[in-house]
């Protein structure tokens, strides 16, 4: 029977597709492993130069840029703004590949039940037809299940990773505007 065959490689497809996912998540895996880790945050030295009113606008720690621009502006209104602005723009720099991960981590235990759905399919399909023997149908049942697994083990460090960092970038920019407002309450 053709729809046999279609739904047997359908199944087939889907672990090629699992796959792929999985190539896609390592690969934002890794590039944000080595982006936090290149990250230079600033140190304790900053809030002490803040409080002191010496130069803390050197350096080439994360925040080293706008402390610079923060030079030229003289009310606590203009550098609320242009926190806010520099914050915009360092969170989509932060969070770059953690939307897919996020979506990968839900979809993929999904896209594996489906294989595992049209694998269980193919099994019944071969048991109706009487040509399949036993061995057969239970490797069909086999790759089913194997379907299942690949989804969760594509999964499981795609939502592990996304949480992980998604909290680092909370964590960062919680720090800057910490570090913001201090440099507001010492300059007033």
């Amino acid at each position: 029977m053709l729809w046999l065959t279609v739904v047997e490689w359908s199944a087939r497809l889907i672990m090629a597709l699992l796959i792929l996912l999985s190539v896609w998540s390592i690969t934002i895996i890794i590039d944000r492993r080595r982006y936090f880790r290149s990250l230079v945050l600033p140190g304790a030295d900053v809030r002490k130069n803040i409080k002191a009113r010496s130069s803390f606008a050197t350096g080439t720690h994360f925040l080293s840029d706008f402390f610079r621009d923060l030079q030229g502006l003289r009310t606590s209104e203009q550098i609320d703004k242009a926190f806010d602005a520099f914050a915009q723009e360092k969170r989509r720099e932060l969070e770059r590949g953690l939307p897919v991960l996020g979506t990968l981590g839900s979809t993929t235990p999904f896209i594996g039940l489906l294989g595992t759905i049209l694998g269980i399919i193919v099994s019944f399909g071969e048991l109706s037809q009487g040509t399949g023997s036993t061995n057969s149908v239970m490797f069909s049942l086999a790759e089913a299940l194997i379907l299942t697994a690949v989804g969760l083990v594509v999964a499981i460090p795609a939502v592990v990773s996304y949480n992980f960092y998604g909290r680092k970038v909370k964590l960062i920019l919680s720090e800057a505007q910490s570090l913001k407002d201090l440099y507001i309450a010492y300059k007033e």
